[in-house]
């Protein structure tokens, strides 16, 4: 009879441990698809970009187009410790929530010249007049904005420590806009 309780014991155990690490791994692989998801419709969203450019810190506002062809604006932006997308367009405003359980979400703008910006457009900078030839209000030729990243750090699952994430993505070359000067 004792050794059936330790079998029937033995047996409870292995199943209680089965259970569990099943459930840590579909929660983990549910967290992972979330993840994908969200980098997904971001990287979707700055291959369709047409319009204009904007971002600072954790928000970030562009426009595309829409599968009718007319012009939508996609804002992206945290609240709480959300990463969310609205979009509004001819259709109305729709919020939606791409990621949950997120620490920090900061965008950056790779320039043509190499260097990175942690905001777009910066302020404008007006051209020396001293060169020969030079506009002062035409922009340089190498301030456009190639590339933008997403920096993403996300809230640990089960008590552990979180993951930072970055997504680069390369964007048609967007301008500057002209400075403006004063009269």
């Amino acid at each position: 009879m004792a050794l059936f309780a330790l079998i029937g014991v033995a047996g409870f155990t292995l199943l209680d441990s089965v259970l569990r690490t099943q459930n840590a791994t579909d929660t983990r692989l549910a967290r992972m698809a979330e993840i994908q998801r969200a980098l997904l419709v971001v990287s979707s969203d700055l291959d369709q970009i047409t319009g204009g450019l904007a971002g600072t810190g954790p928000t970030l506002s562009l426009q595309k187009t829409d599968l009718t062809g007319g012009i939508v604006n996609v804002r992206y932006d945290v609240t709480g410790a959300t990463l969310t997308r609205t979009v509004a367009g001819p259709a109305g405003e729709r919020t939606q929530t791409l990621i949950d359980n997120v620490s920090t979400v900061r965008w950056t703008f790779h320039r043509r010249r190499g260097d990175w910006l942690t905001e777009w457009p910066g302020p404008p900078v007006i051209a020396s007049a001293s060169v020969a030839g030079a506009d002062p209000l035409v922009p340089k030729p190498d301030e456009g904005v190639t590339a933008v990243a997403l920096d993403l750090s996300l809230s640990g699952l089960d008590g552990r420590p979180g993951a930072t994430l970055r997504r680069v993505a390369s964007i048609p070359l967007m301008d500057p806009p002209p400075p403006v000067v004063a009269p």
